[in-house]
């Protein structure tokens, strides 16, 4: 028998619906966290199921990125960038933790199948984790408000790291790299940073990413979505296939 491996989700365009409230309350946060540390801020908005900032495209970027992104577009030094960026996260944790959410639970701001799978796979013996762009505060925020707490909790996050790379990297520390694993993600930057790490990608077409487009990003396998079982499969059937993945393994350390 195989060992069950772990798996690493991405968060926003995966488990979270594109554009939920749970998410424009984030990104509504980050903006006002911006706005308090540099004076001024743009609205973040979405078009076609991507996230934009002014004319930022900021599919697959951490929130590290995208605050930094941010920072740069409204003229602040790269010198002042890093010390700045520190500033906006705390901020945005702090307006987190002030404000509370009047309409309670947010499960239905989750994609149809994903507590069915998590727990599906938990059930197979797997290690749950994220590979999110999302602050370790922010998600562990949106999995309490989504019900999913009790089932992922750790992994990598985008406090500081801007690439995608870093996050993945950070996931397999977290969990301690138990075995093969395989990454949930639904842009092409969670493609490449599963490869980057060892790792075999299940992307989902939830997001903004056409099929073709997760295909041609070297996808292992490819869903429409994460009901019905196919995703379980795809996953499962990868896990079990050792042979398939990289032999070059980095070793990463927390």
């Amino acid at each position: 028998m195989s060992p069950p491996g772990f798996v690493l989700f991405d968060l926003d365009g995966t488990l979270v619906r594109p554009g939920a409230r749970i998410q424009r309350r984030h990104m509504s946060t980050m903006a006002a966290a911006i706005a308090d540390v540099c004076g001024v801020a743009e609205e973040f908005r979405y078009a076609d199921g991507q996230l934009w900032y002014a004319d930022i495209d900021l599919a697959g970027f951490t929130d590290a990125g995208t605050v930094h992104a941010a920072l740069r577009h409204h003229g602040v030094d790269a010198a002042r960038v890093r010390q700045l960026s520190r500033r906006v996260m705390a901020a945005m944790d702090a307006r987190l933790g002030q404000g509370r959410d009047p309409a309670g639970d947010r499960a239905d701001d989750l994609l149809p199948g994903c507590r069915a799978l998590l727990e599906a796979l938990r059930g197979h013996g797997c290690g749950l984790g994220m590979s999110t762009g999302n602050a370790r505060a922010v998600a562990r925020w949106k999995m309490r408000r989504t019900g999913l707490a009790d089932l992922v909790h750790d992994g990598g996050f985008g406090d500081v790291a801007r690439d995608r790379d870093d996050v993945v990297a950070a996931g397999v520390a977290a969990l301690g790299a138990p075995g093969n694993g395989v990454v949930v993600g639904d842009t092409a930057k969670d493609v490449t940073a599963a490869h980057a790490a060892g790792l075999r990608c299940v992307a989902v077409a939830t997001g903004a990413t056409s099929p073709e487009g997760l295909h041609a990003a070297g996808a292992d396998s490819v869903v429409t979505d994460l009901t019905g079982g196919r995703a379980l499969d795809a996953v499962l059937r990868l896990l079990a296939d050792p042979a398939g993945f990289p032999r070059s393994r980095k070793v990463y350390q927390l």
